[in-house]
């Protein structure tokens, strides 16, 4: 009997095999939910069996208020990219995918996913525009890898959790032409703390 899931389109289900054996995406967490700042490493064992998707993980983001929606229920959904990169790749679906098909077969990183929260926030552009703009200046202009950044607005669903944004960083460098080397350095334990007090130093301005 097959087993449905949600496929790289959106809203398409395909039938794939439930007994069909892959390597699961797993992560490790820094900082509690509750922090202003949490960072996560995505990654899968290493194996010769296929990875699990990141796109569902992705999508989940991108749909706070349910994964079943065609379009993203989340407040704000942006790739950021260096201008020089085709407009392809400002599709998050089509940039995901690419990075998954162009991926080494005996890769084992994935993504890092960094979250900022506004505890004391009064609108949603003002922590919007902090957050890209510190995603950009820390991760897409120096080191040239593409992130997905996702606000979401609890209030917007009746919760009382703060606002706060997500930066899903590939961990790769894309170019005009093609996807680079991998940038495993940023997932390190060194690169979260540098990380960390680079948001702090960039939201005290």
């Amino acid at each position: 009997m097959a087993s449905k899931k949600k496929s790289a389109r959106i809203g398409k289900i395909v039938a794939t095999p439930a007994e069909a054996p892959v390597r699961e995406l797993k992560a490790f967490y820094h900082g509690q939910p509750t922090d202003e700042f949490t960072w996560a490493r995505f990654y899968w064992p290493g194996g010769e069996m296929p990875r699990e998707s990141i796109v569902h993980h992705f999508w989940r983001k991108r749909h706070p208020a349910g994964a079943e929606s065609v379009v993203d229920t989340a407040a704000k959904v942006e790739v950021l990219l260096r201008g020089e990169i085709g407009e392809d790749y400002t599709d998050p679906d089509f940039l995901v995918r690419s990075f998954e098909e162009k991926l080494p077969v005996e890769e084992t990183a994935a993504f890092a996913q960094v979250t900022m929260r506004f505890l004391n926030a009064t609108n949603l552009h003002g922590p919007w525009h902090r957050a890209t703009s510190w995603l950009r200046s820390h991760y897409v202009d120096p080191l040239g890898v593409p992130v997905v950044a996702i606000l979401h607005a609890p209030h917007l669903a009746g919760s009382d959790a703060p606002v706060h944004v997500h930066g899903l960083i590939l961990m790769r460098r894309l170019s005009p032409f093609s996807w680079l080397g991998m940038q495993r350095d940023l997932a390190s334990d060194g690169a979260v703390r540098t990380a960390q007090a680079s948001w702090q130093q960039h939201k005290s301005k």
